[in-house]
């Protein structure tokens, strides 16, 4: 049974995902929902942890920005993809503007998909 709130949107570039408290790259986003996002990664990661994550990207004019979150990871197990491992991340600091705005930035640009599939 599918418990998520929003659907998933596709994404149109494979983000760099790191674990910002120790700097470890974790994997790549997979996909992205205004509620969380899946990263394909090379190792399987603790569930029901909440993790400090950095998403990497360039803004409108190609300058480097990250994204910072707290997310919690819901899942992860072996992907389809034999040498990948997928986690699914609930974000947990939404109330943070510099959060919100990072993720509405993250969804509006490189998302794939009618915003209005959400409700």
């Amino acid at each position: 049974m599918d418990n998520r709130l929003f659907r998933r949107r596709s994404i149109a570039i494979n983000f760099r995902v790191f674990d910002d408290a120790t700097d470890t790259f974790i994997g790549r986003m997979g996909d992205l929902s205004p509620g969380g996002f899946m990263v394909y990664g090379p190792a399987v990661l603790a569930t029901d942890t909440l993790y400090r994550l950095r998403v990497d990207y360039q803004d409108d004019k190609g300058a480097p920005r990250s994204a910072r979150f707290k997310a919690k990871a819901m899942w992860s197990g072996a992907d389809v993809n034999p040498e990948l491992f997928s986690t699914g991340f609930r974000i947990y600091d939404l109330e943070s503007p510099t959060a919100r705005k990072a993720l509405e930035d993250l969804l509006h640009r490189f998302t794939i998909g009618d915003e209005g599939d959400d409700d």
